[in-house]
């Protein structure tokens, strides 16, 4: 479940956070692609479907990388901060701070930085009637920080003796590094 105010959930686990832009933004190219390619079939341009397609790949493999992947979930026991090539699980008890310096930034008990790419600026709602007669997902958050902590209290708090954990995406690396191989081979092939 994907709302406008930039915080999405399943079930009632954990929330993810994430901006809102990205789907539409790739929605958007996704339909122009199609369109672009649907257009040069129907006139039986076959190298340029051929041409176009890895790059139209390309493209949005990297829109999703850059807008949909990054986000911030949060979990009974942990923060996790997804990158666009790094995923770091942090317990809660290893949380020193949260805030926002143009990103948001958490701060480890040890020092450490993580800067979160994907963590939407969100912003109050216009109305002045949602206050605390409403339950915690429908309030109005006033930052990103806000609405980890309301997600936190919404999640439920479970203690943890893990560590933090950091793990790299190689699948879409390899996406990426696959359709452009695609590309190259088929203007080889066709130009």
């Amino acid at each position: 479940m994907i709302r406008g105010d930039g915080v999405s959930g399943r079930g009632t686990d954990r929330i993810v956070i994430r901006g809102a832009s990205g789907w539409w933004i790739s929605g958007v190219l996704a339909a122009l692609f199609a369109y672009l390619l649907i257009d040069a079939a129907v006139r039986a341009e076959w190298a340029i479907v051929l041409l176009s397609l890895p790059w139209m790949g390309v493209v949005l493999l990297v829109c999703w990388m850059l807008l949909i992947r990054p986000c911030v979930i949060v979990a009974p026991a942990t923060l996790t901060v997804v990158n666009v090539f790094r995923t770091h699980t942090i317990p809660w008890h290893e949380v020193a701070e949260l805030h926002v310096r143009y990103q948001l930034v958490v701060e480890l008990t040890d020092g450490t930085a993580i800067r979160a790419w994907g963590s939407p600026t969100v912003r109050p709602r216009r109305d002045r009637e949602a206050d605390v007669s409403t339950s915690h997902r429908s309030r109005a958050f006033v930052g990103v920080v806000e609405a980890i902590d309301h997600a936190r209290d919404d999640v439920g708090r479970a203690p943890t003796g893990e560590a933090a954990t950091v793990s790299v995406a190689w699948l879409p690396l390899l996406a990426l590094a696959l359709a452009v191989a695609l590309g190259v081979t088929a203007a080889g092939l066709l130009l």
